[in-house]
């Protein structure tokens, strides 16, 4: 009995045995799938900055840049800053107008995205963004603040580069009827300049569709 009480100490201060753990897997080293996105199809036509429509189709871009560059003509040939939007045909195709020129033509394949087969339906709700867009006066000065000026023109063998914006009318701008080089396709701009300064002048200045005053700056 008492070499039993003895060996108890002895059996209570032997360490336990340490967990056992299991085993870490090896890294996988296969390489992780590559996922390629789809080629896109799709291309939108936006007008200052607002979405218009959405065309779909290998051509879509393709469209959306003739859409884009009949807009820039349809602006830089009106006669006076404002544009008029209309719908034109039926259910079958029809046309969207702008100053009653061609912007894009939209046929059956342009619905099925929207969720139905109608034609005149869609072009009507795109032709009404476009309109709403083009009655927002900020958006139509911003279009037309340049429009049929270019960016550069040519006076007295001197190139001159057109400003960011138009500058304030100081009522000191004069012009004795000077006009610029002709450009490429014979055509020029009446010039002013700042009657209290001595010719010539750095910068020229050409008068936009609002009646501001352009400034153009010698290179």
């Amino acid at each position: 009995m008492l070499w039993l009480l003895l060996g108890l100490p002895l059996l209570a201060q032997t360490p336990a045995p340490p967990p056992v753990e299991p085993p870490v897997p090896a890294p996988s080293i296969e390489p992780a799938p590559v996922l390629t996105p789809p080629p896109p199809d799709a291309a939108t036509l936006k007008i200052g900055g607002y979405t218009i429509l959405t065309l779909r189709g290998p051509d879509s871009t393709a469209r959306v840049e003739q859409a884009l560059q009949r807009f820039a003509n349809i602006v830089g040939e009106a006669p006076q800053p404002q544009l008029f939007v209309a719908v034109r045909g039926n259910d079958g195709g029809a046309i969207i107008l702008v100053n009653d020129r061609g912007l894009v033509e939209l046929s059956p394949r342009d619905t099925a995205p929207n969720g139905t087969s109608r034609v005149l339906p869609i072009a009507r709700v795109w032709a009404g963004r476009l309109k709403s867009v083009l009655t927002n006066p900020t958006v139509l000065k911003g279009l037309f603040v340049f429009s049929g000026l270019p960016e550069r023109i040519a006076y007295n063998s001197a190139e001159y580069v057109r400003g960011p914006a138009p500058v304030r009318d100081v009522g000191r701008f004069t012009t004795d009827g000077s006009r610029t080089t002709p450009d490429p396709e014979g055509k020029t701009w009446v010039l002013f300049w700042d009657s209290q300064l001595p010719l010539p002048q750095p910068t020229l200045y050409m008068l936009n569709r609002y009646r501001e005053y352009v400034p153009y700056t010698r290179q």
